[in-house]
């Protein structure tokens, strides 16, 4: 079915082509001839052409005037896709043989053409001439560049080409890279179990062969576009450009401006998250896999863990006192940063947060000195359905027992929490004691068994 599908395709490809030709014979007015078309192609046959035609245009427009009129016969999307999809296999756009009517043959490098615009690649066409496309086969009959060119490609390979052809083709050495004067070109044999390994300079006329992969060698450049973003209270906040993990949190802050009159570096981040993370080596998952893997944690600690890992993966933050960045007898301020880190340094907060199972939640002014006990007789002491309250620090947001440690100072940005207790009805305790009660039965009547 497919075939004959085809088959019909390839007959209304051509007939329609040829009628939609006939009928802008009137346009192609300017010494109207005649050009064959042969090989593989989306259409065979002879069509109308003008002594101002060059080859590509004439390949073109047939080509797109083919297109249109097999899929103006679709009536359906399904068989619309169904010809696009034929229509979509790759054409010759070298190694093109131009034959004309007196025998002369010449080969046409449409490619070649399109990249230059030497127009002795795209002649002009004459009367009886005819174009013949070969079949493209890619994966035997190719070219490979890689390496450090503007444009890694893989092209159809035809005789003759040389080194200066691939890195024409790959838009030549990319200038980011410094003193490129080396060429490897690696020789698979027939097999392809064994292959040479031929150095050249890159101005060497060296004639390639069909399978060569072309790499043009230059160590990874490092000279790329670094950088933190920096938030909040500094003088000039943004991206600030660094070097490849040689820059210092010190000289990040030096170049912002230096901190504002209204920054509070004590609660000052380097956050060092997901952006971080990004390679191919590395992944959340992998590295999920790879902590657990020798692990001895039960069940309830394990809950905890990727508590703490899912918190290092989107907020691993850099342990470092900005209060201390600047004095050149202390580390904290030669903490080297990374492309991506974001360094945010927040507003003075001269506030604590009470909530909860308080009278009146909210923010409170904060007063030097004062401990937890203050603030909660601020917010109209503590509710009937409190239980225990917990210090919260702003910084490390690490959690303080206030009935074990009552004598902790309260900083600004730290948050009071007052937990509820939970009611407790007369049948609940009810059903507490039937449920030990079996307990106790249970183990009886093992022990009188056992005995």
């Amino acid at each position: 079915m497919k075939k004959i599908f085809l088959i019909v395709l390839s007959i209304v490809i051509s007939v329609s082509a040829q009628e939609r030709n006939s009928q802008q014979n009137n346009s192609i007015n300017i010494m109207p001839i005649s050009v064959t078309i042969g090989g593989k192609f989306i259409v065979n046959g002879s069509f109308p052409a003008s002594m101002t035609e060059r080859v590509d245009q004439f390949v073109t427009r047939i080509y797109n005037l083919a297109k249109e009129n097999a899929l103006s016969v679709a009536k359906d999307i399904q068989t619309s896709e169904t010809i696009n999809r034929t229509l979509e296999q790759e054409y010759a756009i070298r190694g093109i043989i131009l034959k004309s009517a007196d025998g002369k043959e010449k080969i046409i490098d449409l490619a070649k053409y399109r990249i230059t615009g030497d127009f002795s690649h795209n002649p002009y066409l004459k009367n009886d001439d005819v174009i013949i496309f070969p079949a493209v086969d890619i994966d035997r009959n190719f070219i490979n560049v890689l390496g450090a060119v503007n444009n890694p490609i893989k092209f159809t390979y035809i005789d003759g080409d040389k080194l200066s052809d691939a890195l024409l083709f790959s838009q030549g050495v990319n200038k980011a890279y410094d003193r490129i004067e080396k060429v490897l070109i690696f020789r698979l044999n027939f097999m392809g179990d064994k292959f040479d390994t031929i150095s050249v300079k890159l101005n060497d006329e060296f004639e390639l062969q069909r399978g060569d992969r072309v790499y043009v060698f230059a160590g990874e450049s490092k000279r790329q576009d670094y950088k933190v973003n920096v938030i909040g209270e500094v003088k000039n906040p943004g991206y600030i450009p660094i070097t490849d993990k040689n820059t210092t949190i010190r000289d990040v802050i030096k170049i912002a401006g230096g901190f504002t009159t209204e920054a509070d570096p004590s609660r000052a981040e380097l956050i060092r998250g997901a952006n971080a993370f990004e390679s191919l080596l590395f992944s959340e998952q992998l590295e999920k896999l790879q902590m657990a893997r020798m692990s001895k944690l039960i069940e309830s600690d394990t809950l905890y863990f990727q508590i703490d890992e899912k918190l290092r993966f989107i907020r691993g933050n850099g342990l470092i006192d900005f209060t201390k960045i600047f004095d050149e007898n202390l580390i904290d301020g030669n903490f080297a940063v990374q492309d991506y880190d974001v360094i945010y340094v927040p507003s003075k907060i001269n506030l604590v947060y009470v909530y909860g199972q308080v009278n009146k939640a909210g923010y409170i002014n904060y007063i030097s000195g004062k401990t937890f006990d203050y603030y909660l007789n601020i917010a109209d002491g503590l509710g009937e359905t409190a239980a225990n309250t917990y210090i919260i620090k702003g910084q490390s947001r690490s959690w303080i027992s206030a009935e074990e440690y009552p004598n902790t100072l309260i900083e600004p940005g730290d948050f009071i929490w007052v937990s509820k207790q939970t009611p407790r009805t007369f049948w609940y305790h009810v059903e507490q004691a039937a449920r030990i009660t079996a307990i106790i039965g249970s183990v009886a009547t093992v022990i009188l068994l056992f005995k």
